[in-house]
């Protein structure tokens, strides 16, 4: 396996489980300072 190529992969790898990560962490903040959306109300706007 080329270098390079095991590099890219494991860049993808990591940028994926990453990303994840801050998705998850973005939302379990928001949902600690604002409370879970209560999911019966239809967001208007």
């Amino acid at each position: 396996m080329d270098t390079d190529l095991k590099r890219r992969l494991v860049y993808g790898v990591l940028s994926l489980i990453l990303t994840s990560i801050a998705a998850w962490l973005a939302t379990y903040i928001t949902n600690k300072i604002l409370g879970k959306p209560n999911e019966n109300q239809q967001a208007t706007g």
